[in-house]
């Protein structure tokens, strides 16, 4: 008899322990986590780096919580730490849907420029800018 209550007891532990695995506690892979937001996208400078005509380009994308932002492209000579020429464009931003998977960048006067398949991470955003690929890392 002692023998069965011993055995009794390791399965309801077994039961309890293995019931309580379940517990759907696990915040990290939510819904929440891997959906973009405004909250991860707004207040940061995201940048990346390239080479056009001989010359290092730094393209820099800012977005505000009131839907603006800005757009700067920082061009440098080979060996120079000023740059040799800065554009700079503002622009009004809005998600695309609710899915909050792409952007509509909107320069005015027509000038609109699609950010699609749009990825916002702690650290990079990446997608297709106007048809090309890019990744933005946080600065």
């Amino acid at each position: 008899m002692r023998k069965l209550n011993y055995a009794r007891f390791i399965l309801l532990l077994v039961l309890t322990l293995g019931l309580n695995a379940c517990g759907g506690d696990d915040v990290y892979y939510t819904d929440d986590y891997l959906r973009n937001s405004d909250e991860k996208l707004c207040g940061k400078t995201w940048s990346e780096n390239y080479t056009e005509d001989n010359m290092k380009c730094v393209h820099q994308l800012k977005f505000t919580k009131d839907r603006s932002g800005q757009e700067i492209f920082n061009y440098y000579r080979v060996g120079e730490s000023r740059p040799a020429r800065t554009e700079s464009y503002n622009f009004d931003w809005e998600w695309i849907d609710q899915e909050m998977e792409g952007l509509k960048l909107d320069r005015g006067a027509g000038e609109i420029h699609y950010f699609d398949n749009v990825w916002v991470r702690q650290n990079y955003l990446s997608g297709k800018l106007d048809g090309i690929e890019v990744t933005f890392v946080k600065e």
